[in-house]
């Protein structure tokens, strides 16, 4: 018995360790979900010259916490050799890097890369901030955590997404991650749930945050499911495209309120670049004109190439 309560104990503070840690990922509850353009936080930039085999030998000699900031800058401003190794890297940094000012900011501007590609590094650094593994097993501890800690739901679930996201325990993650968006009496939780989603990066993943764009009864939920499926998180153009139609009809719909459809038609520009009123009828017209023709020009495009800050 003494050794089973020992194990135990030590169990708990394994659990205890991974909602504190997790719980970072997570800001505090506020009023207001929508994140404006110009209020995106910056940096700085440090301009960095092309990354050489020289910068790779002398990254070799400086902390794993100024590797990272430095390879993840240089990711940022599009060096694929930076980005490749930052990639080869994180798994060594699991839970050694820290989120100090430069990373924050390094994070945030990640988050809104013009390349697909930075933004799932953004997800791996989280992760590896969080101290989370892309493995099954943390896969089974987040949802454990989820629903054994009511504190730490929302942290979870955002961890999830970006688990899933990147190939570890999506099948295992998905059906827990749509349940928490659609039935979790908390709006709270079913708002980092939709933010959870937006990192899967499939057409699945998309219609739900359509489901809970339209039928979730918080403006905060809908604000960020809207967001999600026009120009945040790991979704390719055309995968975004598909769902104009989608929009457009449900901008005709008279039963839309004004708030919504104010966020259908801010949503269509994001998701096509076209700069047209905010009247259904000109959407719908559009897009039998020229939908198909903007389709065929995302589908032509590289498919990391995404709508973006930088």
């Amino acid at each position: 018995m003494v050794v089973s309560t020992a194990l135990f104990l030590a169990w708990i503070g394994f659990i205890t360790f991974h909602f504190n840690s997790a719980i970072h990922g997570v800001p505090k509850r506020s009023g207001t979900a929508r994140t404006q353009p110009g209020t995106r936080s910056r940096t700085q930039p440090v301009k960095y010259t092309p990354f050489t085999d020289a910068d790779a030998q002398r990254l070799q000699l400086l902390p794993e916490q100024s590797q990272a900031e430095e390879l993840m800058e240089r990711a940022i401003q599009h060096d694929d050799k930076a980005r490749d190794l930052f990639e080869q890297s994180i798994i060594t940094w699991v839970g050694d890097i820290k989120q100090t000012d430069r990373m924050k900011q390094l994070e945030r501007r990640s988050r809104f890369s013009t390349d697909l590609r930075v933004r799932y590094a953004n997800a791996d650094l989280n992760l590896a901030m969080n101290g989370w593994a892309k493995t099954e097993n943390s896969a089974d501890l987040l949802i454990t955590q989820a629903q054994t800690n009511k504190g730490a739901r929302a942290a979870a679930v955002y961890q999830m997404g970006m688990l899933a996201g990147r190939g570890a325990g999506y099948n295992l993650i998905y059906p827990v991650l749509v349940d928490y968006a659609k039935n979790d009496p908390d709006p709270y939780v079913r708002q980092w749930a939709v933010e959870g989603m937006r990192y899967l990066g499939t057409d699945d993943a998309l219609d739900q945050l359509f489901d809970s764009f339209t039928h979730d009864p918080s403006d905060a939920v809908r604000d960020r499911a809207g967001c999600n499926i026009s120009d945040c998180g790991n979704f390719m153009r055309k995968q975004r495209m598909r769902m104009a139609p989608k929009l457009i009809a449900l901008a005709q719909d008279p039963q839309t309120t004004p708030k919504m459809r104010n966020w259908i038609f801010l949503a269509l520009v994001e998701i096509t670049d076209q700069g047209l009123p905010a009247n259904a009828e000109a959407w719908e017209h559009w897009y039998t004109d020229h939908g198909a023709d903007k389709m065929a020009e995302f589908e032509q495009m590289d498919w990391w190439r995404v709508r973006g800050d930088e």
